[in-house]
């Protein structure tokens, strides 16, 4: 049986079917099914929103919200104690101490004046409205609503009904807190490990996300603060995942990792999360030097894996297979590459974000998105088919593609008022307009 996702590279295409602009007229007009239902449903208060999908057990859950868990003082690492509550059902478990560095957070290292202003939360009840306009960020909307359609093979009600759930998600879990805040609440000590790393892009152009799995402890760090980083590591991909490369290559690098390095609490919520909230962004990952290890947990692993995961799945054992997906120029020489990226974490520096302090600008710009967004939902309701049109089908789709790019502008502009700046731009590679310099 051919291999789709492995064809793409042996031909060197990217497979856009599906994607925004690469739509069959039945694709096209399930899209407009399903924007007509979300814009019904868009007057509902957000209260309304069921519940996100129940995370299977061994999942890492959040204990409390996350700006008001911020906002408290840390609680005492413990001592004398070592942890094995992210181990492989306690085999290979670390021994190793819980030290001081165990809960501090960036925010504590960096400068005075790095972080961002402190965050004002929604105090008012949101509508569904509010909740996905604040979720697109600085997507394309249908590139988004496109995500769920194809997750739920293009069932528009089942789509609807898993946007619906991820908004709820969003809300609860404050995600536009962990845009805002930044680096500056997260561990101190695993953004200096470099699990998660991106750098580059493979052969089809997706960036490639690194993950050395040696480098991962789960006794280093509180598993909330893990749970925090991973949300937190999504969202800034999110950002360089512009079209038509809309996912990312993770590189699974198991090279001298032992089972203490195995977190199986992180594995079933990253899984949980791209599953349900990040739907079709992984394109491809690559498990390279395949330990005996890892050989030994696969068996373990292949049944959590949803069948389009597990499809996406392959196997490099030397430097050749790595350069069948990813071109040496863009490939580190710690992979045979020729690339001299060296995973290094920068602190935030003072300053920094001083434009989300801004107020009148910040405003400002949130009032022309917001606009932006009245000028999308007036032309989406009219080519949806919810209000009347006296325009054509197509001047309307016209219409309508000009002013989603419209947004796209004024969200991009608005970005830098909103969002803390991230490690990637103190490194050159995100401009402030977005635009990704590798």
């Amino acid at each position: 049986m051919v291999n789709g996702v492995v064809e793409q590279y042996e031909k060197g295409q990217l497979n856009l079917d599906g994607t925004l602009g690469h739509l069959t007229t039945k694709e096209a007009g399930q899209l407009q099914i399903l924007w007509r239902k979300l814009l019904e449903a868009f007057a509902s208060d957000a209260s309304e929103l069921k519940d996100a999908p129940a995370a299977p057990a061994d999942t890492a859950q959040s204990t409390a919200k996350r700006s008001m868990r911020a906002q408290a003082s840390p609680s005492p690492a413990p001592s004398g104690k070592s942890s094995n509550s992210g181990s492989w059902f306690g085999f290979g478990a670390s021994t190793k101490t819980e030290d001081e560095s165990y809960r501090k957070t960036v925010g504590q290292v960096a400068p005075a004046g790095s972080s961002a202003p402190e965050f004002v939360a929604q105090g008012r009840a949101r509508s569904i409205r509010d909740v996905f306009w604040a979720a697109t960020l600085c997507d394309h909307p249908d590139v988004l609503v496109l995500r769920f359609l194809r997750a739920r093979k293009w069932k528009v009600d089942d789509a609807l009904k898993m946007l619906l759930a991820c908004l709820r998600w969003r809300l609860d879990e404050e995600i536009d807190w962990v845009v805002w805040t930044g680096e500056s609440a997260l561990n101190y000590a695993l953004m200096q490990r470099g699990i998660g790393a991106m750098h580059k892009t493979d052969r089809l152009g997706q960036p490639i996300l690194y993950i050395p799995v040696r480098q991962n402890d789960p006794s280093a760090q509180p598993q909330e603060q893990m749970v925090d980083y991973t949300v937190y590591l999504m969202e800034v991909a999110r950002i360089m995942l512009h079209p038509p490369a809309e996912k990312v290559c993770l590189l699974l690098d198991t090279t001298d990792m032992t089972m203490s390095n195995m977190d199986w609490t992180f594995f079933k919520t990253f899984l949980h999360y791209l599953e349900h909230y990040y739907p079709e962004c992984l394109g491809l990952v690559l498990i390279y030097n395949a330990s005996w290890v890892f050989n030994s947990l696969w068996k373990l692993i292949c049944p959590l894996l949803d069948p389009v995961v597990a499809s996406k799945v392959h196997f490099a054992q030397s430097t050749a297979e790595l350069q069948k997906f990813i071109a040496p120029e863009n490939l580190s020489i710690e992979y045979g590459g020729s690339n001299s990226y060296k995973y290094q974490y920068v602190l935030p520096r003072a300053g920094e974000n001083a434009k989300m302090a801004d107020v009148t600008a910040r405003n400002t710009a949130m009032a022309a998105r917001l606009a932006a967004c009245d000028r999308l939902e007036a032309v989406t309701r009219k080519w949806a088919g919810i209000d009347s049109a006296t325009s054509s089908s197509q001047t309307l789709s016209d219409e309508r593609a000009a002013a989603a790019d419209d947004l796209v502008v004024a969200s991009r502009a608005m970005d830098k008022f909103v969002r803390a700046r991230t490690l990637y731009h103190r490194t050159g590679v995100i401009s402030d307009d977005l635009t990704i310099h590798w």
